[in-house]
């Protein structure tokens, strides 16, 4: 059985998300769908191999110069995928992972406080309308301003969790905070442990968690997650754009949608309730 400890907020999980948001400052965070799209993985010749999406040279360079500086970094293939992905065999398809990591997220949103059943992934799998929406960046700033007041406590992993994060075994440390501003009235979460680091909120009857997976500045982009965990996957990529050379931030995610008690969305201020303020 998973255990948990509460203690103060440590410098280094603080220190990681306020250094996001200080980067992410320095860009252009403005939505620009030119500048945002979805690459795939496998293993290739017992390599990490990232499939980008075909005629990226032409409609997306920035795009894809960030993605080369990425897989030459951290010794990846990056792969043109020609297939048209609609028409993958399904059982290609089964062989992605969102849906059990996604069982490890709504084990975790238990394990730290989360009252009612365990949260299912919702169906469509897309935030509800009339349901809150903060872009990544904001949402990323909101955590970052708000981390000092949250309260933290530890959590060991479960095995869906363990699985489906490449065996990344260490404690993970969760965070949260319930702010209530004249634009905003949620619960803000943020989960950090050396393979796994995601941020999320309350959006009503839904819990909306975006699971990072690598990022940073043009000139140093990393894979913050274990290779394992990326193997037969998709990810959301975006790119923001800046006037410093070599200061292009790139963000590679997976964003899950996730039904929660509906009494929960209405007063409760967990996400953990243990770890709220």
């Amino acid at each position: 059985m998973a255990t948990t400890q509460e203690t103060p907020v440590i410098p280094d999980s603080a220190s990681w998300i306020n250094g996001l948001s200080s980067i992410m400052r320095m860009s252009d965070t403005r939505l620009d769908p030119s500048l945002k799209t979805i690459i795939s993985s496998d293993v290739k010749n017992d390599r990490l191999a990232l499939f980008v999406p075909p005629e990226m040279s032409d409609l997306q360079p920035e795009n894809l110069r960030y993605l080369h500086a990425m897989a030459s970094r951290n010794g990846c293939m990056l792969i043109e995928d020609r297939r048209n992905s609609d028409i993958r065999p399904l059982v290609e398809q089964r062989d992605l992972k969102p849906h059990k990591l996604a069982l490890g997220i709504a084990e975790l949103l238990k394990q730290t406080g989360m009252p009612g059943p365990t949260a299912q992934l919702s169906t469509p799998h897309r935030l509800t309308p009339g349901n809150p929406h903060f872009d990544v960046p904001d949402l990323i700033d909101m955590v970052s301003t708000t981390v000092s007041k949250s309260k933290r406590i530890v959590v060991l992993p479960t095995p869906a969790l363990v699985e489906t994060t490449g065996n990344e075994t260490h404690p993970i440390s969760a965070f949260a905070c319930k702010l209530v501003t004249a634009d905003a009235n949620t619960v803000l979460s943020f989960f950090d442990s050396p393979g796994f680091k995601a941020i999320g909120y309350v959006a009503n009857n839904q819990f909306v968690m975006h699971v990072f997976i690598g990022g940073g500045p043009l000139r140093s982009p990393l894979i913050w997650a274990n290779f394992d965990a990326m193997l037969k996957n998709r990810f959301r990529f975006q790119l923001f754009r800046s006037t410093q050379p070599g200061q292009d931030f790139g963000l590679l995610y997976n964003t899950f949608y996730l039904d929660i008690n509906q009494a929960h969305a209405s007063g409760s201020e967990t996400t953990g309730e243990r770890a709220s303020s």
